[in-house]
């Protein structure tokens, strides 16, 4: 049991080391400032308008289709033999 909690704290560990390295060790593109056009596709505040207004109708259709997704695989992988 010792063993695995061990293991377990290194794997942990070695999970937040690769996460740090990865977001403090990359050179990020960065821009001086945002445009300030709406209808320009680089836009994170015009994409957001864009999802909840015009597109809101297949966002929605989207997340329950992804709801349903997680469910059934949840569902496939408790399995049959654990009931």
């Amino acid at each position: 049991m010792r063993i695995n909690r061990l293991l377990s704290f290194l794997v942990v560990l070695l999970f937040t080391a690769i996460v740090m390295v990865g977001a403090f060790g990359t050179s990020w593109n960065t821009v001086s400032e945002l445009p300030q056009n709406p209808a320009d596709q680089s836009n994170i505040e015009g994409i957001g308008m864009l999802i909840f207004t015009h597109y809101v109708a297949p966002f929605e259709v989207l997340s329950i289709v992804l709801l349903a997704s997680l469910i059934g695989a949840i569902y496939l992988a408790k399995g049959e033999g654990n009931r």
